[in-house]
């Protein structure tokens, strides 16, 4: 029986499972694989090196950590979580089945893709899922987010103080909001509303993208970096109907990251939480913390 099960390999995955074994807490995490929104790096024309993600450090630290001490992880996919009286049963694709006391869910979220060409191979290569991540690579450049939400707004608001122009390929009208507004004024900024994105262009590096509006016009706008922020799907599936979640699938955390379940706490993309690695961070310890507080009490 261990005490603590994390489910997830992002960095509020890691940073849980390390801040538990430094507790003593006798700990396993499983996940497919050691990654999240951190697992790829994205290459630029003329740009040397890689981009720097605040807490990168640590994180590759905690990582160290659990690739020496193999015996509590377990690369695999969590098929069924299942409640028990004062305990929890969990089993992987692979058969196995491991009881914990507690749980910590960090299974992320899953981007919408467009599903259009170019947007698998560019990937890494101008293309991004998360502004917040790469957006300081771009100063000075022409980018284009794809997007007609929160998610995709304040990544068209963050982009203009960087880039040097925005373009907002919206798949839906845009609801008329004090955030549209101040981007609507932003002198750098492009707003298209209604459009269908068909391609992504480039040979090595995202050098384009293609669209077409409502009214059947075409359109291909130079750009160096593409940025998709459509609605993301929290990976929340193991616990749906037993722990609350919000109308999205999002699950509910209090400040101490427990969720409706005694025993269970989440952490990073699958609660509503920011998209920044360093936020997951915070959000793992915490985690941590608390299952071990919990712990304590049994």
């Amino acid at each position: 029986m261990y005490d603590v099960i994390v489910v997830g390999g992002g960095p509020a995955g890691i940073t849980a499972a390390a801040i538990a074994i430094n507790q003593r807490m006798d700990t396993l995490v499983i996940a497919r694989k050691w990654g999240g929104q951190t697992e790829y790096t994205m290459h630029l024309e003329n740009v040397e090196g890689r981009e720097v993600i605040g807490g990168e450090a640590l994180l590759d630290a905690f990582r160290r950590q659990l690739d020496y001490l193999d015996f509590v992880r377990r690369f695999a996919s969590v098929e069924e979580i299942t409640p028990r009286e004062k305990h929890f049963s969990v089993r992987t694709d692979r058969g196995e089945r491991f009881e914990g006391r507690t749980l910590i869910i960090a299974t992320g979220a899953s981007p919408q893709r467009l599903n259009v060409p170019g947007e698998e191979r560019l990937s890494g290569y101008g293309l991004s899922y998360s502004a917040t991540t790469h957006a300081s690579l771009f100063l000075g450049k022409d980018v284009a987010v794809v997007g007609y939400g929160r998610r995709a707004q304040f990544a068209v608001a963050d982009l203009a103080r960087k880039a040097h122009r925005v373009y907002l390929l919206a798949p839906q009208p845009l609801l008329e909001t004090p955030l549209v507004d101040k981007i609507r004024q932003m002198g750098n900024v492009e707003i298209f509303e209604q459009v269908t994105v068909k391609e992504i262009g480039g040979d090595r590096f995202v050098e384009s993208i293609s669209f077409t509006t409502a009214q059947g016009e075409e359109h291909l706008l130079p750009v160096k970096g593409v940025f998709i922020k459509l609605p993301r799907k929290p990976n929340s599936e193991l616990v749906q109907g037993w722990v609350e979640c919000d109308e999205r699938g999002h699950i509910v955390v209090d400040v101490h990251c427990a969720t409706s379940w005694p025993g269970v706490f989440a952490a990073g993309d699958v609660t509503h939480v920011s998209e920044q690695a360093l936020v997951h961070i915070g959000e793992g310890a915490k985690a941590a913390i608390s299952a071990y507080q919990y712990v304590l009490t049994l």
